[in-house]
């Protein structure tokens, strides 16, 4: 594809939702493309027009609701569906998740991780959905103990462009979990490509992140009715924060 339907193409992936619910005219200010070359990227597909184009995301938003009232329905039959037993029932598995953290973590790809990060000029950070608290969290975190980050946001469909901006002395921190995002794992595969370190946060070490990363941790969330929290990954994440904060203020000391 040419360049603004690659893209329209990237941001309609990134951001199904707004596809299915969005005015053409907000979805091409949002991916930064005008009007024109969002029916002219639908054409390309084989559509007569970018509405009977975002009918097809419109259906797979309603199939996702569909299956997450599935959920709730499933948790009503089971009978746990009070506010009690949804908190209790998330907070058992949320220890589940932290016992088995405790006695899987990869101890030599943590130590690698706070080693790689703590030696970084800048801190790039990247996760999209569900993974975006996680290095938001981290954003914050790190920025009040004075290390330098760069929260990534994928805006107007040119995340791919900003990989010129990391250097050989930087670190790149991605997380995604399956499904995974497949702009994510570009983003990681063209800094690592630079000689990046890239360290991931991902839910399996089969995942398409791990062959572009320096470095993986593996976590995994034990789920209640398909709902799974981020109690868990944000352990974790807690944690790589006071260790890279720690080292770097012992690093600056001697």
């Amino acid at each position: 594809m040419p360049k603004r339907l690659l893209q329209c193409a990237r941001y309609a992936l990134a951001n199904p939702d707004r596809i299915a619910l969005g005015t053409t005219a907000e979805i091409a200010s949002a991916a930064g493309v005008q009007p024109s070359t969002l029916v002219r990227f639908a054409q390309t597909l084989g559509f007569d027009g970018f509405s009977q184009m975002q009918q097809i995301f419109q259906g797979q938003l309603v199939g996702r609701s569909s299956e997450y009232t599935e959920r709730l329905t499933k948790i009503r039959e089971s009978g746990t569906n009070t506010p009690g037993s949804i908190l209790g029932n998330f907070v058992e598995r949320s220890k589940q998740s932290l016992d088995d953290l405790l006695r899987q973590v990869d101890t030599v790809a943590l130590e690698r991780t706070i080693e790689a990060l703590s030696a970084a000029e800048n801190i790039h950070l990247l996760g999209l959905r569900r993974a975006y608290p996680v290095v938001s969290y981290l954003h914050y975190t790190l920025g009040k103990m004075g290390v330098r980050t760069n929260l990534l946001e994928y805006t107007g469909g040119i995340l791919e462009e900003r990989v010129q901006f990391i250097n050989e002395n930087d670190a790149l921190f991605v997380a995604t979990f399956s499904p995974y995002s497949p702009e994510v794992v570009e983003f990681a595969s063209k800094a690592f490509g630079r000689g990046v370190a890239v360290v991931s946060l991902t839910d399996s070490v089969l995942s398409p992140i791990a062959r572009v990363s320096s470095t993986v941790l593996e976590v995994n969330e034990a789920e209640h009715g398909a709902f799974r929290s981020l109690s868990t990954t944000m352990c974790l994440a807690t944690s790589i924060a006071v260790a890279v904060g720690d080292a770097r203020k012992w690093t600056s000391l001697s």
